[in-house]
């Protein structure tokens, strides 16, 4: 456990089970940079600065520590509150032997556990009379042991395969497979580290931008204000709509499919005019087919985006990806209900910063106030 000035970091390092990492490199560690975004797995990566008689050089790198698809948990503390930044393989080891004493570099970098499921393609495993969220149920029980939590949400509209006629079958590895679930359903599929340490959240189902917001992000507001930078842009080529096609008798009907739904609602109070079109050609397909068609095929491009910095101390709690958060100060066009589409960690000794990015629909705020 190393103590950084208010922030408190543990480090678990092991096979499966971890445990906390010995003295020495608890001492030796200098940054972790931790990314999540949305439609992308979660990296990190943890630099250690040691001298040549440290045992990072004398034992643990030679006896396999550091090795490929050991397992790592980060956890930072502030104000008492843990949060797991991640938790999943070591992907790659870069040692940098320096002339300077005690100044040799070895830097870690991995993905979340998603990692473990991307090792062994199992094509051709059959999943009879099973639709895509109970596939995707079984395929994550084989991750329990990485603590893997699956919440699976079954699609709303998915025809039943006849097993006479086809059966599903996987095709490369589980995420691989999983991931191709989801985009064929319009989801997502991701792996949350946490809540508590050890678990992993695996989520398969739509983006979900609803829900209790974070605390706003405030900006020009004198002592209030809590981010370092934020900036703003709205790209007319980033409003798309999408059509789908119903047959009726004779006659292809266009159906024009707004990104939006009950766990998706409007974020502004003036959405951006798409200025581009998607076809998606489904007359020759079964109504649920075609239903499930045009919501995988909607558009998930946001024309209103922003970006910034914060320093989680003064910020009061890490900002979270996926979730909800409001902002102030920046004016009526972009004040209001943003959603967190990325969120990069920076934890090194003395600070905790966050770099992030925002998205949403349009301009203008929906709500009469945001909770502060």
């Amino acid at each position: 456990m190393a103590n950084l000035k208010g922030i408190t970091l543990t480090l678990l390092i092991g096979p499966v089970a971890v445990a906390p990492a010995p003295a020495a490199v608890i001492d030796a560690l200098e940054s972790a940079t931790v990314t999540t975004a949305v439609g992308q797995r979660s990296g990190w990566q943890i630099s250690f600065v040691y001298s040549k008689t440290s045992p990072i050089a004398t034992t643990l790198l030679a006896a396999g520590y550091f090795d490929p698809l050991i397992r790592v948990i980060l956890i930072a503390t502030i104000n008492g509150l843990p949060t797991v930044l991640c938790d999943g393989p070591i992907g790659r080891q870069d040692v940098t032997a320096s002339a300077k004493p005690g100044q040799s570099k070895l830097v870690l970098s991995g993905h979340d556990v998603t990692a473990y499921m991307d090792l062994v393609p199992l094509d051709g495993m059959p999943y009879p009379m099973m639709p895509s969220f109970a596939r995707v149920a079984l395929m994550l029980a084989k991750y329990a042991m990485f603590g893997v939590i699956p919440v699976p949400i079954p699609a709303p509209f998915e025809a039943v395969t006849d097993p006479t006629d086809k059966t599903p079958a996987q095709k490369g590895t589980d995420f691989q497979y999983i991931d191709k679930l989801a985009k064929d359903a319009g989801y997502e599929f991701y792996v949350d580290p946490g809540p508590a340490p050890g678990t992993n959240t695996a989520y398969f189902g739509p983006q979900v931008r609803i829900g209790v917001p974070q605390p706003a992000l405030s900006v020009d507001m004198d002592h209030a204000s809590n981010v370092e930078q934020l900036a703003f842009s709205a790209d007319g080529a980033g409003a798309e709509m999408t059509i789908g096609f119903v047959k009726v008798g004779p006659i292809s009907i266009p159906v024009p499919v707004p990104d939006v739904g009950i766990l998706n609602p409007p974020l502004s109070a003036r959405p951006l005019i798409p200025t581009k079109f998607k076809t998606i050609p489904t007359e020759r397909l079964k109504l649920p087919d075609v239903l499930g068609a045009l919501l995988a095929g909607r558009t998930r491009a946001d024309p209103i985006t922003g970006s910034g910095a914060l320093d989680v101390a003064r910020y009061g709690q890490p900002l979270a990806a996926r979730r909800l958060v409001g902002v102030r100060g920046a004016g009526l066009a972009y004040d209001g209900l943003w959603y967190v589409r990325a969120v990069t960690d920076t934890v090194s000794r003395g600070s905790w910063k966050q770099n992030f990015q925002l998205a949403r629909d349009g301009l203008v705020s929906n709500l009469p106030a945001l909770p502060v």
